[in-house]
Protein backbone atom coordinates (compact mmCIF):
# COMPACT_ATOMS: atom_id res chain seq x y z
CA UNK A 1 0.00 0.00 0.00
CA UNK A 2 1.40 3.29 -0.84
CA UNK A 3 0.72 6.44 1.41
CA UNK A 4 0.85 9.92 -0.10
CA UNK A 5 1.03 12.08 3.22
CA UNK A 6 -1.17 15.33 2.73
CA UNK A 7 -2.69 17.52 5.04
CA UNK A 8 -2.06 15.74 8.92
CA UNK A 9 1.23 14.08 8.79
CA UNK A 10 3.40 12.12 11.41
CA UNK A 11 7.27 11.94 10.20
CA UNK A 12 9.61 9.66 11.52
CA UNK A 13 13.27 8.87 10.03
CA UNK A 14 12.50 11.07 7.62
CA UNK A 15 9.13 9.51 5.95
CA UNK A 16 6.10 10.67 6.23
CA UNK A 17 3.07 8.74 7.00
CA UNK A 18 -0.84 9.79 7.39
CA UNK A 19 -1.67 9.59 10.93
CA UNK A 20 -3.74 6.37 10.04
CA UNK A 21 -0.78 4.80 7.87
CA UNK A 22 1.33 4.90 10.96
CA UNK A 23 1.07 1.75 12.42
CA UNK A 24 2.85 -1.31 13.34
CA UNK A 25 4.14 -3.90 10.24
CA UNK A 26 3.10 -6.70 12.20
CA UNK A 27 -0.08 -6.40 14.00
CA UNK A 28 -1.39 -3.09 12.35
CA UNK A 29 -1.41 -1.17 15.72
CA UNK A 30 -1.60 2.65 15.05
CA UNK A 31 1.72 3.89 16.39
CA UNK A 32 0.91 7.27 17.32
CA UNK A 33 1.60 8.88 20.85
CA UNK A 34 3.16 4.87 21.63
CA UNK A 35 6.63 3.89 21.22
CA UNK A 36 7.68 3.14 17.63
CA UNK A 37 11.05 1.22 16.26
CA UNK A 38 12.47 0.74 12.59
CA UNK A 39 13.95 -2.83 11.69
CA UNK A 40 15.76 -2.88 8.31
CA UNK A 41 12.89 0.20 7.27
CA UNK A 42 10.52 -1.87 8.70
CA UNK A 43 8.19 -0.06 11.46
CA UNK A 44 6.90 -2.13 14.56
CA UNK A 45 5.53 -1.60 18.30
CA UNK A 46 7.38 -2.32 20.84
CA UNK A 47 6.10 -5.73 21.74
CA UNK A 48 6.99 -7.02 17.62
CA UNK A 49 10.07 -4.96 17.58
CA UNK A 50 11.04 -6.79 20.71
CA UNK A 51 10.12 -10.34 19.64
CA UNK A 52 12.55 -9.55 16.35
CA UNK A 53 15.73 -8.66 18.27
CA UNK A 54 18.15 -11.22 20.16
CA UNK A 55 20.11 -9.32 22.31
CA UNK A 56 23.15 -10.69 23.00
CA UNK A 57 23.59 -14.01 25.26
CA UNK A 58 23.08 -12.54 29.30
CA UNK A 59 21.40 -9.69 27.98
CA UNK A 60 18.09 -7.94 28.11
CA UNK A 61 16.10 -6.14 25.68
CA UNK A 62 15.57 -2.65 26.59
CA UNK A 63 13.49 0.09 25.08
CA UNK A 64 14.50 3.71 25.70
CA UNK A 65 12.03 6.49 24.90
CA UNK A 66 13.29 10.11 24.07
CA UNK A 67 13.17 12.74 27.23
CA UNK A 68 13.72 9.34 29.39
CA UNK A 69 16.14 9.14 32.52
CA UNK A 70 18.40 5.86 32.22
CA UNK A 71 20.29 4.80 34.95
CA UNK A 72 23.91 2.66 33.89
CA UNK A 73 24.53 0.12 36.10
Amino acid sequence: MFCNPLGTIVKARDKLYHPDCFMCDDCGINLKQRGYFFIEENLYCETHAKARVQPPEGYDVVAVYPNSKVELV
